[in-house]
């Protein structure tokens, strides 16, 4: 069996999608950290960084932008957005397929983010966080179909 992100990629696995091109795949994680916490996944079976194309590579910091600014003009991440990649297991990498996390932060959250780091994947309130990923992926969705429009 392929990783998650290759069944997602390959249309064998849900996700909530926000946006595709031919590198990559913008999504909602399934266990945010914080409201809105999206990821760019590669399209590529990529475990590493240094493993991702040339082309994707250079595709990846300006899509990153992109989604940042419908993040903000969503109304998340105003205060700041974490852009992080977790390069390998050592970097507390749980899926080995390339991808860029985007969590938009606050002023004075980061009592609740150590708090949700330690109990994310807990099944406690998975019905809640589903419905608030549904609302999250409508806004998302339209904010990116509208900068297309501007592109």
């Amino acid at each position: 069996m392929d990783c998650v992100f290759c069944a997602i990629a390959g249309n064998r696995a849900p996700a909530h999608r926000l946006y595709e091109d031919e590198h990559f795949i913008v999504l909602l994680d399934i266990f945010p950290l914080r409201p809105a916490h999206v990821l760019i996944v590669s399209r590529e079976h990529a475990p590493f960084l240094k493993d991702l194309s040339v082309a994707a590579r250079d595709r990846l910091l300006a899509l990153s932008e992109r989604v940042a600014a419908a993040l903000r003009a969503t109304g998340h991440g105003h205060d700041g957005i974490n852009l992080m990649i977790n390069d390998g297991p050592a970097s507390n990498q749980h899926v080995p397929h390339l991808h860029l996390h985007l969590i938009p932060r606050q002023s004075g959250d980061l009592p609740s983010l150590v708090w949700r780091i330690f109990t994310r994947f807990l099944p406690l309130g998975r019905a809640r966080i589903e419905s608030r990923l549904l609302a999250h992926a409508e806004r998302l969705r339209s904010a990116l179909n509208e900068s297309d429009r501007h592109v």
